[in-house]
Parts: structure tokens; sequence; C-alpha cells
């Protein structure tokens, strides 16, 4: 009994969970899903700064603030705001560039997400840069500076004390710095002196295939003929293929109980190896090329933490996936169709409910039609192969006039087999009016000479029936013109009776007023649609069943024509 009413109050609960909206105040809101599963993220990774990028292909930058100070990022669970920075908001570009401490990461999973907020023009800008980053983040240097030293976007200040640089607007997220290989940059931290593990990662686009990436104490990390080399102490080990020149790759390393060099989010080589302590850290010594995204934590991170670094930043990532804007109004399941609905007049609502039942007719029209089509062509393909058989029966039979009635009245009686085919119920009529001009069906009789007059009677008699059976077939099919013309005329009538009411609307408010006009146009446009919507699917249905009524039309003709060419061979004079 427990466990039913834990089940009816999660039951209860799920719909309200999945429409929670964290604040009200704020109008808009994105699905970010971060797909650990499709960045083939190895292992849980904790406290990862994830890169969200925006553009006007994901984000509505009308929706925001000039500035974007009203944008927010929460968890999973619509209530725990995330902390977070913007390094770039790029206005006039509509480009973005943030960074969202997600507390942890799940490996292997498609749906984990987070909410990215904005369109609340009252909100009051949020200084997360300094705790955006765990306390274990030593230092990261953006590079995003139009000029002087890189500065540290931690909490720690561990800026850059010196550096032989120049500034790149364009790197790979947001700025970039470029590096002649004349000293790089140069950061001195007690922290980093007293570190007994580390971990250092960067972007390099390095423009020769030599040069120092990383020299710390007893540690250093170079590009020897494009191959990335890692040495502690004189003890070297490198990874087993070159990086690409001019193009942008992510080098780690960690220094822990062993040393591993990372190169694109992959450990290509280990060794043995401890950190040995220095003042400073030299970064790009001897790099010719461009570097972002310099980081250094005081703890040796997973490689799934590595991982998750490189699919969030590089510009193939695929761990950030962004869904559709959803608004307070109506993205959670009210439509502007819908509100356009509820807008509507009486009038435009008369239309809209005799547009929508002629389109239920045209519908029970096409189908039926079809239907009866589909029976037809299928009995008109075995009565005629049963025609055949017996049309040349009666060519081997005596000159007997019973034997001959006795084939004929075979088929003529089989009207269950072919009870939905209109060439059995022509061949029928046929066959009667044969019949009246045989002698009686007793007696060894021989067969009669029918003449020509007689069987202009017959094929009479035939076209008769012809006719019947295409007005069968035909028939229901005006209700589809009158669809296919009437609907848009109904839809116009709509649209003018709107546009009247607008017009009056206007008048009696004395002012061009929206929430006075609203009602009309909403009618005006609906029964547009409504018409149309019953027009073109009977518009579509008609020209299809119009195509195979004509060729079940042609068969009948063309046997009205086999029948009496045959009969007249037989018994003609």
């Amino acid at each position: 009994m427990k466990r039913f009413f834990a089940i009816v109050a999660l039951i209860l609960v799920l719909p309200a969970s999945a429409h929670a909206w964290w604040n009200k105040d704020w109008t808009m809101r994105k699905q970010l899903t971060l797909d650990t599963q499709a960045a083939s993220v190895p292992a849980e990774a904790l406290s990862v700064p994830v890169l969200v990028r925006l553009s006007t292909g994901n984000f509505d930058f009308l929706s925001a603030k000039e500035d974007g100070s009203d944008i927010r990022f929460v968890a999973e669970d619509d209530t725990t705001a995330l902390k977070f920075h913007v390094e770039r908001f790029d206005k006039a570009n509509e480009l973005v560039f943030v960074w969202v401490q997600v507390p942890k990461l799940a490996a292997g999973n498609a749906t984990q997400h987070i909410w990215l907020y904005s369109g609340n023009p009252k909100a009051e800008p949020v200084a997360d840069s300094n705790t955006s980053y765990d306390a274990q983040q030593l230092l990261v240097y953006h590079l995003s500076e139009a000029q002087g030293l890189p500065q540290d976007a931690t909490v720690n200040g561990n800026h850059v004390s010196q550096a032989n640089l120049v500034y790149v607007p364009g790197g790979l997220v947001a700025g970039a710095a470029k590096l002649a290989g004349d000293g790089g940059m140069v950061v001195g931290s007690a922290a980093l002196q007293a570190a007994k593990e580390l971990t250092f990662s960067a972007w390099i686009k390095p423009q020769q295939p030599d040069g120092e990436l990383l020299a710390l104490g007893g540690l250093t990390l170079r590009l020897v003929a494009g191959v990335p080399v890692l040495a502690v102490n004189g003890v070297e080990t490198r990874s087993a293929a070159p990086v690409a020149i001019n193009e942008w790759h992510h080098v780690a390393v960690t220094v822990g109980q062993g040393v591993a060099l990372h190169v694109d989010g992959k450990s290509v080589a280990a060794a043995a190896g401890t950190l040995t302590s220095a003042a400073s850290m030299r970064i790009g010594g001897s790099l010719v090329g461009e570097i972002d995204e310099v980081q250094v934590s005081t703890v040796v991170r997973s490689a799934a933490w590595l991982a998750a670094q490189v699919e969030s930043q590089g510009q193939a990532g695929r761990l950030v996936k962004y869904g559709e804007d959803k608004t307070t109004s109506g993205g959670e399941g009210t439509s502007y169709f819908t509100t356009t609905m509820n807008n509507l007049t009486v009038d435009g609502w008369v239309v809209v409910i005799i547009c929508v039942f002629m389109f239920f007719i045209a519908i029970w029209v096409m189908v039926s039609k079809a239907m009866l089509l589909a029976r037809a062509e299928k009995a008109n393909e075995a009565f005629a192969e049963a025609f055949g058989k017996m049309s040349r029966g009666l060519a081997e039979l005596d000159d007997v006039a019973s034997s001959h009635t006795g084939q004929m009245d075979k088929l003529a009686t089989m009207l269950d087999a072919f009870k939905h085919s209109p060439l059995y119920r022509i061949y029928h009529v046929g066959v009667t009016e044969l019949k009246h001009r045989f002698p009686a069906a007793g007696g060894e009789q021989g067969l009669p000479v029918i003449s020509s007059r007689s069987f202009n009677a017959v094929r009479a008699s035939l076209d008769t029936q012809l006719i019947r059976e295409g007005n069968r077939l035909n028939k229901g099919m005006v209700l589809l013109t009158i669809a296919i013309s009437g609907g848009p005329f109904l839809g116009l009538l709509g649209t003018v009776v709107g546009v009247m009411i607008t017009f009056a609307a206007i008048a009696a408010a004395g002012d061009v007023n929206v929430n006075a006009i609203a009602p009309g146009i909403a009618a005006a446009l609906v029964a547009t649609v409504a018409g149309l919507g019953v027009a073109i699917p009977a518009l579509f249905g008609y020209n299809y069943l119009t195509t195979r009524i004509k060729t079940v039309s042609n068969d009948m003709h063309v046997f009205v024509d086999e029948f009496v060419t045959k009969m007249a061979e037989n018994y003609g004079g």
C-alpha cells in the first residue's frame, strides 16, 4: 500500500517538475544537454568548467539584455543556480562565451542537462568569475584581454608577471595570444611552489614544429619535430604521433605519483616521476604560434575531466547540445496558434466549423472511394481472367445452343466471387440479352445466327450498364469538388468578415489598439487557414481518385468492345 501511494505521489509530482520554471521573472529558457555519451567521457568528472558558446544559431539575442547581464544557468533540478562567468559578450557580432561550473558530469549519459535562462530586463549583473572554478584550480588565463598582461580568472589572482605576446581577437575561445618564441609568459606563485601535484593544460596552434610549451623546475614539455615530448628530471616520454601544424590541439600534463601526457583529450604517454618545486613557471617560452585557455590545477585531474574540457572547448566539441527556446507565455505547451484560437470570434468559429465539417466529409469520400476502387480493380482482374477462359471454351464446344448457354451461365452465376466487379455486372447484362436470342435450352437445337441489328441492341444494353457503372464510380466525387472550390471561398468570407470587424473595432475604440483588432485579424487568418486546409487535401485526393476511376472506366469500355466482338465472332451472321 505504501508503494502504491508513493507511485501515485510520484506521478502527481512529475508533471509539475517537468514544467517547473526556476524564476518567473525570466521569460526565456533553453535546455543545454551535456551528452557525455557522444563526447566519449570515460568516467564521472567533478567540478568541470564547461564552455557554452552562444550565437544567432542557438540563442535569441533580442530576448536578452544589451550587456547579457540577465543570463543565468540552473542545474537539472531547475532549482540550483550554477556558478558561471562570461568571458566575452559581443552584442555587435552576436557571440557569447560563457564558462559554467557543472558540479558533476555522469559518464555515458545522453540526457543530463542544465538550463540557460534569459529575458529579464530588471536583472542585476552577477560576478561569479572568482568562484566559477573549484579550490584546486590555481590559475586560468583566457587570454581575451585587449592589452596588458594576462589576468588570472580564478580567485587566486595568479596573474602573469612578464610576457612577450600579441593578443589575437579571434582565437579558439574568444581571444588568444600569439607567441613569437621569445620568452612566452612567466608566472610565479607561492601556491605553485608548495604544490605536490599538478595539472597543466592549454590549447596550442603551432606554426613551427619545435618549441617549448612548459618549463617548471625539472619538468618540461616541448614540441620536437611536431611530437609532444614530456621530460621529468631528464627522463623523457613522448607521444607516438606529431600534432598538425597550424591547427588547434589540446595538450595536458599531470604530475602526481607519476607523470602522464594527454593530447586532444587522450592519454598518449606515461612515466614515473614526481613534481619538483619551483618558484615560477614559463609557458610557451619558445613556441611560435598561438596559445589559448591555459589552466593549472594543484591536483591530478582525471582523464574524464580532461576529455570533458576538450569536448567542451574544441571546435568539433560534442559535449554541449543546444535545445529549443522556451517561454513562460507558451513555450511549454501554449503556442501562438492556440492564442489565436482563443481570440477567434463567433463568425470565425462558424466558418471554421463549416470547414471542419466539409473536411471530414471529404475524408470520408476519399477513404470510401479508395476502398471501392481497390475492391473493383481486384475483382476486375480476377473476372477478366475468368472471362478469357470462358470465351476460349466457347470455341471448343459443339454447335448445340444448350452447351453454349450453359458455358456462359457458369460465369454469370458466380455473383459471390465477382460482386465487386463492374465488368461482371456488364457481362451479366450482355449474357442475359444474348440468351433471349437463343432457342430454348432443352433439346439439341443448333446455334442461332444473330443479326447485326440484334448485336446493336445488345451493345445498347451494355452501354446502358456501362453508364450506370460509371455513375456508381463517380458517386460522391461532387462533394470533393465542393470542398475544393467552396473551402477557399469560405475562407475568403471569413477573411472579409474579420477585416470588417477589425475596422469596426478601430472605429469603436477611436484608436488603432492591438487588443481591439486582434480578434478580427485572428478570425480572418484562421478562416483562411481552415478553408485552405479543406481544399488542399481534397484537391490531392480528387486528382488521385479521378485517375483511378478513369482507369477502371477504360477497362469497362474495352470489355464492352471485347464482349461484342467475341460474341459476334461466335454467333454473328
